[in-house]
């Protein structure tokens, strides 16, 4: 058996490269975590915290609370995704990408609107075509809307977006470049986490499930309501109902201490550096009443000061004295899930907030110039709007407080730190999670210098808990790919074996570890075993590239049909994979089937002409 410890030694030597991304990936928003210590709450959890109690769905639910869902029908939140409508189908139009030189056209067909995709070539001329169904839009659509498909058992998005500001069909946040994933960037249950109210976590396929519940509805914020229904069954009247005795059969995020009633908000408005699931738990599996902390370490940036670099909602709040210095601002002192402020309305709705606490005359300007620069708006000074990464939207500054635009970007990142308190957690459990939010920070900012020894703090973390006996498949299969990259494949190997042995269902450990499995096989030439690997591996993904080296295996393996199949299945998913074309023109050509084999030889040529083109391009 191959040493691990041994391994940590070779690996101090070089910086990691590391090939295949497995840590959960998340926007970006890193920030300070200075909080006010959290009291000691008395009050018993909500019973429905409990695994066993089941999720009954909002409609449910709006049989005895019909005016709590009409209000809540005016919030975001119940337009956070819907299945594709009529009204959708009235918005048709067409445009052109100048820099990735493509055409893209929304129509309807057979009921259906459509998204297609058209790549040209130098001339104009059409090369390839990618069209899908769409089944759902996702957004509230007060900012604009992005649009899901599906093909087979994977959900994807679609390159393109309609932004409310500007009345127009653009491109998908990300996607406005000359090289971007067209159709190809397919969506896990993570991208759906703050999107949709609940999911069927088939066979725990990160890639494979079933959307049960649209939008962001009553159980999310409430929990499972299966105890609630059965208390009160047969009530009609609930004024009848005492309403000084708490009800524990449901969560009640006013009710709860701050740190359980934050959760539920930060569940998904938590987007920092880093993020990783503690061991053998997963983010769906949180339930309001909870603390976050059960399930993830959320990371920001700390800089060199010791300072933390300050992005997200979450840790800007967290940063404001008005938020350190009192135990009832939270997030649902301004935001009340279950009332729509209307625009008109909403200065004096946050005005009257902050006079809650604070007096007319507290603030240092003169009344006459608050009028005339910002119409007497506190937020307006106090929590400013700031650009924001999603195209023609700003959203507003968090951190309540006096503003500068004194920049942190260019001070240097000395670590990560946990976003919330994480007073009470195992230290071997923290150590773990740092090592992973470590190698996903690593993976999305590859040869980023201040990220330069993550690699090697993540490895030295596992492998210490490894040796302790305290690993898990999550942080093993992470060693195993830190392994590869340093040039170790035996160790690799032997790890990513223990993973895929281990786990009985296709989880995300799973699936990078037989991914992994199949990549060793394929170097080391044994392409049967190859062929083996890579075949699971596509039975849980739809990855062009997994694809592509299952039809190389299939090949020479002396499989040519098979790999003249799984070729074909990889241009479908991925259009202008040049390789791939080239490798199906040869085996076609060889197999007699010359007509096809040009054709894809053709295919090849121009993409690799367009995509010449593209990277000539000024940028």
């Amino acid at each position: 058996m191959h040493s691990i410890k041994h391994f940590l030694l070779l690996f101090i030597i070089c910086t990691c490269c590391v090939l295949t991304a497995f840590v959960n990936v998340v926007s970006q928003s890193p920030s300070n975590s200075t909080q006010t210590p959290i009291a000691a709450s008395v009050d018993p959890s909500p019973l429905n915290t409990k695994g066993d109690v089941s999720y009954i769905g909002s409609a449910a639910c709006k049989e005895c609370h019909r005016d709590q869902h009409q209000s809540w029908l005016q919030t975001t939140h119940s337009r956070s995704m819907a299945k594709v409508s009529a009204e959708d189908s009235l918005t048709v139009g067409e445009f052109h990408h100048e820099p990735s030189n493509s055409k893209y056209e929304v129509f309807v067909e057979n009921d259906q609107l459509v998204h297609r995709e058209t790549q040209l070539d130098p001339s104009g001329k059409p090369i390839s075509e990618t069209e899908h169904p769409i089944l759902y839009t996702i957004g509230s659509g007060t900012h604009g809307k992005g649009y899901i498909y599906r093909d087979e058992l994977i959900f994807g998005q679609s390159p393109i977006s309609w932004y409310q500001e500007t009345g127009t069909w653009d491109m998908s946040p990300g996607y406005d470049m000359p090289f971007h994933p067209g159709f190809g960037r397919k969506l896990n249950r993570e991208c759906f986490f703050c999107h949709v109210g609940q999911i069927d976590r088939q066979n725990e396929n990160p890639n494979a499930f079933t959307i049960l519940e649209e939008v962001i509805g009553c159980e999310r914020c409430h929990g499972p309501g299966e105890l609630h229904a059965e208390k009160h069954q047969g009530i009609n009247d609930l004024t009848a109902i005492d309403s000084s005795i708490p009800d524990l059969t449901i969560a009640n995020p006013a009710t709860l201490p701050r740190e359980q009633s934050e959760a539920i908000c930060q569940q998904c408005h938590l987007q920092a550096a880093g993020k990783a699931s503690r061991a053998g738990k997963d983010e769906w599996d949180f339930r309001p009443g909870q603390r976050l902390t059960d399930y993830r370490i959320d990371y920001q940036y700390r800089l060199g000061d010791d300072s933390m670099k300050v992005v997200g909602h979450v840790e800007q709040l967290h940063q404001s004295k008005c938020y350190q210095g009192t135990q009832n601002l939270t997030c649902i002192t301004c935001h009340d899930p279950h009332r729509a402020v209307e625009p008109s309305k909403a200065m004096d709705h946050y005005r009257s907030i902050c006079l809650h606490c604070h007096e007319n005359q507290s603030c240092g300007e003169p009344l006459e110039k608050r009028i005339s620069l910002v119409d007497n708006h506190c937020s307006k000074c106090h929590m400013p709007q700031k650009g924001s990464e999603v195209p023609h939207t700003a959203f507003s500054h968090h951190r309540i407080g006096i503003h500068s635009d004194q920049d942190q970007s260019s001070q240097v990142i000395a670590g990560l730190t946990p976003v919330l308190n994480t007073s009470g957690i195992d230290p071997s459990a923290l150590e773990r999670c740092e090592a992973l939010a470590k190698f996903q920070v690593m993976q999305e900012e590859p040869g980023a210098p201040q990220f330069r020894d993550y690699g090697m703090d993540a490895a030295r973390a596992l492998i210490q808990l490894k040796n302790a006996g305290k690993d898990d498949s999550d942080s093993n299969t992470v060693l195993a790919l830190l392994a590869n990259s340093q040039q170790q494949p035996a160790i690799a190997q032997e790890l990513a074996e223990e993973v895929a042995d281990r786990e009985k269902t296709p989880n995300r450990a799973k699936i990078e570890a037989v991914r992994l499995l199949a990549q060793l096989a394929y170097q080391r030439r044994d392409y049967p075993q190859a062929v083996q690997h890579y075949q699971q591996l596509t039975s849980y993904t739809q990855e062009p590239v997994d694809h592509f080296f299952l039809g190389i295996c299939q090949q020479n393996a002396g499989n040519s049909k098979a790999a003249i199949a799984a070729l074909t299945r990889t241009v479908e998913l991925a259009p202008n994979y040049v390789d791939a074309h080239r490798l199906l023109s040869a085996i076609l050509e060889k197999n007699g089937q010359p007509t096809e084999a040009k054709k894809h030889a053709d295919l090849a040529t121009r993409h690799e002409a367009r995509l010449r083109t593209l990277g000539n391009r000024p940028q």
